[in-house]
């Protein structure tokens, strides 16, 4: 499934399975790309209580505010139910995003060449 909006895109990646979700975010990923999203993920929480996700960063620009501020809003407010998040990404500003990130929300990163591990990760916790 793909949510898309003018420059940018988000997939759900074919190996989503129960309560892991992946997810593949291209272009400029937008607020409205983020709110088409979030009900799957609202989906997964209502059945299953935690969900892990993967996020792959394909962006070739950062996102904007708006789409950052709705991100944010959303994982704090539902923070309790993730028990693990990998974010895939390749540009050392990500890296250090993430990392800094990871304090409060728990993301973990992993480099581009590191997929399966970051797919193993969510998907058995080691």
């Amino acid at each position: 499934m793909n949510v898309s909006g003018v420059d940018g895109m988000i997939s759900i990646l074919k190996r989503s399975k129960d309560n892991v979700f992946g997810l593949q975010a291209s272009g400029e990923i937008t607020a409205e790309d983020i709110e088409q999203v979030i009900p799957i993920l609202n989906e997964g929480i209502k059945k299953y209580g935690k969900i892990n996700w993967l996020m792959i960063m394909e962006t070739g620009k950062c996102t904007s505010l708006r789409a950052m501020y709705e991100d944010m809003m959303w994982l704090l407010s539902n923070l309790k139910h993730f028990d693990r998040m990998a974010i895939v990404g390749n540009k050392k500003w990500e890296e250090l995003l993430i990392k800094a990130d990871g304090l409060v929300f728990g993301e973990k990163y992993f480099d581009e060449s590191e997929l399966e591990k970051a797919w193993k990760y969510v998907e058995t916790g080691s």
